[in-house]
């Protein structure tokens, strides 16, 4: 397995993850693209006519999302979104601007290839590059008491606790951090 950042010339490797292969088992999900946590979306974006698919889009061409893509022979078997803390206008209202945060707020892993490691090597990788890029806080927001795969999207609950994270209070909510 090859883990490499998602850049705007790797955008067609990442579509056609979504689009063939993450989303096997739970095709209503399909068209989300990894765009929740970017809402409310900006004017030009705000109208129904533009697709989430055109958002994301952008949002990779303009450096907005970013994250890491886990490779086996040549094609993606899983995506972490992985960004600043301010990147997120979901998050604005929970970030205070003092230490640089970097928020992982999605996982997905291909049907066949779950439970093999896949997502907790994407992690090892967010918390080796982590420091380097100047962050000082890693967060996440898992659902610890998830009773399904999908209810586990944000990662599961029990990865980060392996991986040296706990749980704090940040504003109104409880999320996983890991100081660096």
């Amino acid at each position: 397995m090859v883990i490499k950042e998602l850049q705007p010339d790797r955008m067609s490797d990442w579509f056609d993850f979504f689009e063939n292969r993450a989303f096997e088992d739970h095709p209503d999900w399909r068209g989300c693209y990894c765009t929740a946590f970017f809402y409310p979306k900006p004017a030009e974006y705000a109208s129904s006519s533009n697709r989430r698919k055109d958002y994301a889009k952008w949002l990779i061409e303009t450096g907005r999302m970013r994250g890491y893509m886990a490779y086996e022979e040549g094609k993606v078997v899983g995506w972490v979104n992985a960004n600043d803390k301010a990147r997120y206008p979901r998050l604005s209202d929970r970030h205070d601007g003092n230490e640089k945060v970097l928020s992982i707020v999605c996982f997905l892993v291909e049907k066949e290839r779950r439970g093999q490691g896949i997502a907790q090597s994407l992690l090892d990788r967010i918390v080796k590059d982590a420091k380097g890029k100047g962050y000082s806080i890693l967060e996440a927001y898992p659902k610890k008491g998830a009773r399904s795969e999908y209810g586990s999207w944000n990662g599961p609950f029990a990865m980060y606790e392996r991986t040296g994270f706990s749980v704090v209070e940040a504003g109104n909510a409880k999320v996983v951090r890991r100081y660096l």
